[in-house]
């Protein structure tokens, strides 16, 4: 019962009381600022209308009562408590509100039970923990029980169920999880552009130098290169475009000379024979495509 007791005081005591000093020592004024304060000329600066240790007897001293006020009137109950307590004029003035220990009592458990979760709340798992104690910890602060619990475990379009196992995996909660797939949606979407602006731009370049250094050539140089595309396989321009190569000029210019030297020996053509192109300065580009 004294344990409950004192627990309870140290609730209800406001900061520095309670028979110790609070975390980080008692607050004392700051002497420098009171000094500062007085050749500032401000307001700490001004003297007292009269000294502390002038004040007639039944004036307001720091932690007393004003003269003349009546104690506040306590239950039979708190003559179990100590005297530095039950005298306390601010501790006082909180026990009053309890006729009956039983009534403090309810009030304390019930704050506990608020600020910590009481007998039911959560408690963070120990190193020897079982697995469901593990479980059950994370559930209660906010994972799914399991990974298809995530609500974009379904979203199949985005591989929501591989995220989802690697949210559970990871205890995220909804919420956590929720957040982080949205931010990598993002990232990803930031790098699927800027990775498409590289590739044209490289494109253009690329482009540009074709045609300075073929000149009036450069439309049979594309020809060539749509040659050699096509004799190297049915898919190898769209393989390049995925990896980002086809604006790069050394593939380019390696499969100008494979087009060249399958039409030298007469190698099957694809693609539409005198197809007409345009160079960059007239609206044409370098892009290619499978034929």
């Amino acid at each position: 019962m004294r344990n409950l007791i004192d627990r309870v005081m140290l609730w209800l005591a406001p900061d520095g009381v309670g028979g110790g000093s609070a975390e980080g020592g008692d607050q004392q004024p700051a002497n420098a600022d009171l000094l500062s304060n007085v050749f500032a000329g401000g307001e700490g600066g001004k003297p007292a209308a009269k000294p502390d240790g002038d004040k007639p007897e039944g004036d307001t001293a720091a932690g007393g009562t004003n003269a003349g006020s009546e104690p506040k009137k306590l239950a039979p109950w708190t003559e179990q408590l100590p005297p530095e307590m039950r005298d306390n004029p601010q501790l006082a003035a909180k026990l009053a509100g309890f006729t009956k220990l039983g009534d403090m009592a309810k009030a304390y458990l019930e704050l506990e039970g608020k600020t910590t979760g009481g007998a039911a709340g959560v408690a963070i798992p120990g190193k020897d923990a079982t697995p469901e104690a593990v479980a059950e910890f994370w559930e209660k602060a906010g994972r799914p029980k399991s990974a298809d619990g995530y609500s974009f475990a379904a979203d199949k379009d985005h591989d929501g169920a591989s995220f989802a196992q690697a949210a559970f995996a990871a205890n995220l909660t909804e919420a956590q999880a929720k957040a982080m797939l949205s931010s990598l949606n993002e990232i990803g979407a930031q790098k699927a552009q800027a990775f498409r602006e590289d590739r044209q731009r490289q494109m253009a370049e690329t482009s540009a130098a074709l045609e300075k250094e073929y000149g009036s050539r450069y439309g049979e140089q594309i020809e060539l290169l749509k040659r050699g595309l096509a004799n190297a396989g049915p898919n190898v321009a769209q393989i390049l475009a995925q990896a980002g190569l086809s604006g790069n000029p050394e593939i380019v210019k390696a499969f100008i000379a494979y087009g060249k030297m399958t039409a030298e020996s007469g190698a099957s053509r694809g693609g539409e024979a005198g197809a007409s192109l345009k160079s960059v300065s007239e609206g044409g580009s370098l892009s290619f495509k499978d034929t």
